[in-house]
């Protein structure tokens, strides 16, 4: 015989009632459909507002609430609908176990989009860059993707064992151990990724640029994985590990926009002292009379050796070095000629050496004396 639904509403399941089982399960069934519903309003809307907007944050944000799954709701409906049931101890911190594990890896979903953006954001800005490696770069974003998603899902693997109360001290310190030996058998090859990931993103030096690395000169011409290729002066191709070339000092010759010229002036010390104050002056004459130079100074900056020492230094205007030596050869050959017809005579690299005889010796042009008649 079917009972009525009073009887049913004042039968107790696990010490509760019909009732407080029939309002958990209004909870559940009413808050989850809510939720979606909330979620799927709330994602068209920044949708709209994204086509509208020039930033992509708002598209992110989008993405973040249209990942937010189904079940996740449901989890949620499952704990407020428990909270109101006075469940055994058991069942409830099975109840609270699901929301936590369900929570991480909803967590994990966001984390990864977060991740996602943030590389593809910034990679995007490089391939959008003049002179970017078409292929370095899909690999670099795909390897750095990969390392974040892999550190995400990692910790919450680990959350949701401890969850089940599975202790992961001896695991998190296995993988310690593994991480580190895997590490040092491929130190070489992953340092020059990384190397290779940090000039994508640093930017330091493109294809097309020259530049320097200590002794090595050439312009790039590849940006590899492994290593970079340089065309050198010379015409042969330098291949330079990327590790090794990040560790180094670089001079980017191509971002140069003007070109510092120091160059030193020797004059003898038997110069008159109305020459040397005018050396200056015309120093500074000679640099001013060129195109595309701006001066800097010109002044006697030491007494050395072999004579006084001016120091000159202009700016030219421009990266250019075919430019730079043609002023340079051109601002040197007026200087001889104005500084001959002056009368200016150039120290040269010498030394006077003043040899004072022993006392008693004959000075130098006398003869020695006669000695005595034995």
């Amino acid at each position: 015989m079917t009972e009525a639904p009073e009887t049913l509403l004042e039968r107790t399941w696990l010490g509760i009632t019909g009732l407080q089982w029939l309002a958990a399960v209004v909870i559940l069934l009413a808050l989850t459909p809510t939720l979606m519903l909330i979620r799927r309003t709330v994602a068209r809307r920044l949708r709209n507002y994204a086509v509208r907007s020039t930033s992509d944050v708002d598209d992110v944000i989008a993405d973040l609430v249209e990942r937010t799954r189904g079940w996740f709701f449901a989890l949620i409906g499952l704990r407020l609908a428990t909270v109101t049931l006075d469940l055994p101890e058991r069942w409830d911190q099975r109840a609270h176990t699901a929301l936590i594990i369900g929570g991480m890896i909803q967590g994990g979903l966001w984390a990864s989009t977060v991740v996602r953006y943030l590389v593809d954001r910034r990679f995007a800005r490089h391939v959008q860059a003049e002179g970017a490696s078409p292929q370095v770069t899909p690999i670099a974003q795909t390897l750095l993707r990969l390392a974040g998603l892999v550190l995400v899902w990692t910790v919450v693997v680990l959350v949701v064992l401890s969850a089940f109360g599975i202790n992961i001290t001896a695991l998190v310190a296995g993988l310690g151990i593994g991480g580190v030996a895997v590490a040092l058998a491929v130190q070489q090859v992953l340092g020059d990724i990384l190397a290779s990931i940090s000039i994508i993103v640093d930017k330091p030096f493109q294809p097309g640029d020259f530049i320097a690395v200590g002794q090595v000169m050439g312009t790039v011409r590849r940006i590899g994985v492994r290593s970079t290729v340089l065309a050198s002066l010379s015409g042969e191709e330098l291949v330079l590990s990327n590790n090794d070339l990040l560790s180094s000092r670089i001079q980017n010759f191509t971002r140069m926009q003007e070109r510092r010229v120091v160059f030193r002036v020797g004059v003898v010390y038997t110069t008159s002292q109305e020459l040397i104050e005018r050396l200056p002056a015309l120093l500074r004459a000679a640099v001013e009379r060129r195109q595309q130079v701006r001066f800097d100074r010109a002044t006697l900056v030491n007494l050395g050796e072999s004579g006084l020492e001016y120091e000159v230094v202009y700016i030219v205007l421009s990266a250019d070095y075919n430019l730079y030596t043609q002023i340079h050869q051109q601002l040197l050959f007026e200087l001889l000629r104005e500084m001959r017809e002056l009368g200016y005579e150039f120290a040269l690299p010498s030394r006077t050496l003043y040899v004072v005889p022993p006392e008693g010796a004959p000075a130098a042009g006398q003869a020695e004396p006669a000695a005595a008649p034995g």
